[in-house]
């Protein structure tokens, strides 16, 4: 009797299934966005760690035993779309005690915990009381597995530098308020308990926030406070001061570039941009009849009233007039748009002043819509320079157009619908199709020109002082003076931006302006090999229709999907 052997696309496709359901298992984002209660919070541990790193490892195992034999289209790039999380996984348990767990981004999923899965908890009846305190109770958890990797990172040198400190200080303290006082539940949330169940729903709550969540709190600001670390906090930032951070920092700059250009090179190119574009932000400035001293000039942006709105309904109207400029011309260069909508909703207030800008939400069941969330806040003082430029990467045809298509690609795995990991992918495609808007005519106005080319030479210079600060190149003197030439930041902006990139996201920053750079030689590459045969919708469905993949993966699916094989690897 013959012993029957799997296709290795069905393996191929059952090892996808499985990692999503592991990650499912372990994710409350992802859990919530399939409709799925949440029962635990994923925390700061090694252990935790670990359990990633051996389930990435065997699925790493499983698809190199396959060798690729067998395995085209779909299945191929399912096979590299796991090779590349996988190694990403990997990445971050080798830099585990090397990577931040207290700092301001850290800390963050504690603020989407909260809003996303227990401000929505609605209580139909008497387990969800126990279900709501679990989930307190696992709250407090993470918190505390953030102080005891943070105290243990301290014991093997590793400490959150000085200049960083208040901030990272100021950041725990808001958030064992605003936590403390959000997990309280209001009474419009409570329409399926009776009296006695809602007394210990309270009762509950206010146990455990004083107990457990508020004790967790504290003891993340002891680490912070420890005599010892306020001693020996380095005075500078970046990772190469540390032992093993240079190659820690190496491995952050693979995953976040997606590539393996080495620092120095994205440094030199980093530079090379800054200057290409500060000459043709000086053409742009001489065509607004100002030859004068670019300094000058960004202290008139301040002041000029075409840049500011006078209330929050005056910025969603002008982000509302990009979008319909652009929406007409988007059959010309698109095949298949999203089916999803998309749109533009206010940030909730009380969350604008902690964020510059506002971010891209997906669409789900609920809400089956992609909107653009906007800062609406302190409207006399955002400019709106770059509004353009910033709606066209954040929505259509940016994160939306990635995003949506994705997620409505029911030919592709679960994982690959609802999992976007690969960074340099996420946000060099945003930055692609924002400067789509060139050969769109959508920069015709010299004032959305130059907001255009300002956020691209402020994601070329993240270039310059991300790997500058880290490899330890630049002191944060020498930074902040490259930055303030390079961009139109105010100084209160560029000294968080900074301490970002050095002390708590190492190599993120990087993703934007490297992947823009690898879409944009992806397209060359594709237009010098097929030459009058190539259609530029034909190019962009071949990146969108497969969703996220790591660049060799991309490379070889455009060849592919265009008939373009020698391009293959190039």
């Amino acid at each position: 009797m013959r012993t029957r052997t799997n296709a290795p696309g069905e393996e191929i496709g059952r090892l996808a299934d499985d990692y999503w359901e592991f990650l499912l298992e372990r994710d409350p984002l992802l859990r919530v966005r399939q409709g799925l209660p949440v029962e635990t919070l994923p925390g700061a541990s090694l252990a935790e760690a670990e359990e990633r790193a051996r389930f990435a490892e065997g699925a790493l195992g499983r698809v190199r035993a396959l060798g690729g034999v067998g395995l085209s289209g779909v299945d191929a790039d399912t096979a590299a779309f796991l090779t590349g999380l996988a190694e990403q996984e990997l990445r971050s348990r080798r830099c585990h005690w090397l990577t931040p767990a207290a700092t301001p981004y850290r800390l963050f999923p504690l603020s989407q915990y909260v809003d996303v899965v227990l401000c929505p908890f609605r209580f139909a009846e008497r387990p969800d009381v126990e279900r709501y305190l679990s989930l307190l109770h696992e709250l407090a958890r993470v918190v505390g597995s953030i102080a005891d990797k943070a105290a243990e990172q301290a014991v093997r040198g590793f400490r959150v530098p000085a200049p960083a400190l208040a901030g990272t200080r100021a950041t725990v303290v808001g958030l064992r308020a605003s936590v403390a006082r959000r997990v309280e539940v209001d009474d419009d949330r409570l329409g399926g308990l009776g009296r006695a169940d809602r007394g210990r729903l309270r009762d509950g709550v206010h146990r455990l926030v004083e107990a457990e969540l508020a004790p967790a709190f504290d003891g993340l600001l002891a680490v912070l406070d420890d005599p010892a670390h306020l001693r020996e906090a380095p005075q500078a930032v970046g990772w190469a001061q540390y032992a093993g951070g240079e190659e820690a920092y190496r491995e952050f700059v693979r995953t976040h570039s997606g590539g393996d250009t080495p620092p120095e090179r994205l440094h030199e190119l980093g530079r090379e941009q800054c200057r290409e574009l500060a000459e043709r932000m000086r053409e742009v400035r001489t065509a607004l009849g100002f030859p004068g001293p670019e300094g000058e000039f960004h202290e008139r942006l301040r002041t000029e009233p075409r840049l500011y709105a006078r209330t929050p309904e005056e910025v969603e109207a002008r982000y509302r007039g990009h979008l319909d400029r652009l929406a007409p011309l988007l059959p010309r260069w698109f095949a298949v748009l999203p089916a999803a909508p998309y749109g533009l909703a206010r940030l909730d207030p009380a969350l604008e002043a902690g964020m510059t800008f506002g971010y891209y939400e997906q669409p789900t069941p609920d809400v089956p819509v992609g909107r653009y969330r906007y800062n609406g806040s302190d409207v006399d003082r955002r400019s709106l320079l770059g509004a353009a430029s910033l709606i066209y990467h954040e929505l259509a045809p940016g994160h939306h157009f990635h995003l949506a298509r994705q997620a409505e690609d029911l030919e592709l795995p679960q994982l690959r619908r609802e999992v976007a990991e690969f960074t340099a992918f996420n946000e060099g495609w945003a930055e692609y199709a924002a400067g789509l808007g060139w050969e769109m005519g959508l920069y015709d106005d010299p004032w959305d020109a130059y907001g255009r080319l300002a956020q691209e030479r402020f994601t070329a210079q993240r270039l310059v002082v991300d790997t500058g600060l880290n490899l330890g190149t630049m002191s944060l003197a020498q930074a902040r003076d490259f930055m303030r030439a390079n961009s139109t930041e105010a100084d209160d902006q560029i000294v968080p931006d900074l301490l970002r990139y050095s002390t708590d996201l190492p190599g993120q920053a990087l993703s934007y302006r490297a992947g823009y750079l690898e879409f944009g030689r992806l397209r060359a590459r594709a237009e010098s090999g097929l030459g009058a045969g190539f259609d530029v919708r034909a190019f962009h469905e071949a990146v969108l229709g497969g969703g996220g993949l790591p660049f060799p993966a991309l490379r070889r699916r455009v060849a592919r999907e265009l008939g373009n094989p020698q391009q293959v690897g190039k």
